[in-house]
């Protein structure tokens, strides 16, 4: 056995070890200071829970559809016609760069709007919106809108929502790593708060069985102790996927990757194709050959992986990296009515660079694609969104319940130190 080394002044060196009270101290401070960030993020997500409903009663003018007179509901434009169309009424300062290959009956469809390079500067034209909703039947722009605009205007009112859910509605980055940098010091906190309920003594479980629950009977103080404590217990798993799936929303790059990377293998193909020196100022052929270069790649990839597709959802082009994306929905997408199954395909030869399956891919993908699908009520339709409202509710409830124990805890401290003193 080695002893701890001698320090110079003959003391002996031991290493550090933190206690009990270490976890309380780092538990309460972690979640004093995420408390109102979490509050935020919760309520905004039970919205968001909502948001295809809430987006059509707060502007049935941009998210529904009519045909016109005399035409059938499901007589919708082909999608090169459709995009024509949408081009030609917003005029040369914007670039269409997709297909919508799958519009529901009566709802408009999105195309976003991308900037046109300005030949006199160089640079892309200033544009006051960035998503164009289309009439599918006529082709008709029927709105456009700045999904980061800061307004409370009903038709903007649930891309604000989600930009204070995602990053506070502050600029990307800084919303992003402030949100990120909450998200991950969430996930340390659960693993502390659910260490600081483990029992210290035997029997482990007959110990531990209190801290489960709520003895309503009680006082105030303490039921709120109870709440806090013991809805983090049941709800700890869930508690955990929404803080750690936060961190890979976020902060991906910089913590989330490096440290499922030691843990699953990814295939990261979807992200890692560079860009061109100079972004293509067109696309090399027309949409339709494009579109059909796209579908015979994926009938190759389709084969080669044994899935089969179900529908198209999107063709997109990407003048920065020279590529098509194109989006099919597969047996193997998790959601029902949205595909998510993409290929990657050099714009000029058809040539695949890059795949994104959302399951039966590598391991990694397939869990990060799980996780953030249940974060966003992807799955499991009305139930699974109903129950990440109530989560909602949970995350708020731990996140006041929490600020109360902090408070009267303070109270009594305060009021120990004044009988000190006048002792």
């Amino acid at each position: 056995m080695v002893k701890p080394a001698p320090l110079p002044s003959g003391r002996t060196w031991r290493p550090w070890v933190p206690t009990r009270q270490t976890f309380v101290l780092l538990h309460r401070w972690t979640g004093l200071a995420i408390a109102f960030f979490l509050v935020v993020a919760s309520l905004t997500g039970i919205l968001l829970a909502f948001e295809d409903e809430l987006e059509v009663w707060l502007a049935p003018e941009l998210q529904l559809a009519q045909p016109a007179p005399g035409q059938a509901a499901t007589s919708m434009l082909d999608p090169y016609t459709l995009r024509e169309r949408v081009q030609q009424q917003l005029g040369e300062h914007v670039q269409i760069n997709q297909l919508i290959l799958h519009p529901q009956p009566g709802r408009t469809v999105s195309f976003m709007a991308d900037p046109a390079t300005d030949p006199a500067t160089g640079r892309p034209y200033r544009l006051a919106y960035n998503e164009i909703l289309v009439n599918p039947y006529t082709g008709k722009v029927q709105g456009v809108r700045d999904r980061d605009k800061i307004s409370l205007r009903p038709q903007n009112l649930m891309p604000l929502v989600f930009n204070i859910h995602h990053s506070l509605a502050l600029p990307r980055v800084a919303g992003a790593l402030l949100m990120g940098l909450v998200s991950t010091f969430w996930t340390i906190d659960c693993f502390v708060g659910v260490y600081l309920t483990w029992p210290r003594g035997r029997p482990f479980w007959s110990k531990w069985k209190p801290a489960w629950m709520v003895k309503w009977q009680a006082g105030f103080y303490r039921v709120n102790l109870d709440l806090h404590r013991a809805f983090g217990l049941w709800c700890w798993l869930m508690l955990l996927l929404f803080a750690w799936s936060s961190v890979m929303f976020n902060l991906r790059d910089q913590i989330y990757m490096p440290v499922m990377t030691r843990i699953l293998p990814f295939d990261n193909s979807w992200r890692a194709q560079p860009p061109l020196r100079e972004p293509m100022s067109a696309p090399p052929m027309s949409w339709p050959q494009a579109h059909t270069m796209a579908r015979e790649a994926m009938q190759r990839f389709a084969a080669q992986r044994g899935i089969r597709t179900d529908f198209e959802e999107r063709l997109s082009f990407d003048r920065r990296r020279g590529l098509y994306a194109y989006m099919v929905h597969s047996t193997a997408d998790l959601r029902s009515n949205v595909g998510n199954t993409g290929i990657l395909i050099d714009a000029r030869t058809g040539q695949l660079r890059g795949h994104w399956l959302p399951a039966g891919d590598r391991s990694g993908n397939t869990f990060s694609n799980w996780i953030g699908a249940l974060h966003m009520g992807q799955v499991f339709g009305l139930p699974w969104r109903i129950f990440i409202s109530f989560m909602g509710l949970v995350i708020t409830l731990l996140s006041v319940t929490g600020i109360v124990v902090w408070w009267k805890k303070r109270k009594g401290r305060k009021l120990s130190k004044d009988k000190l003193r006048q002792a």
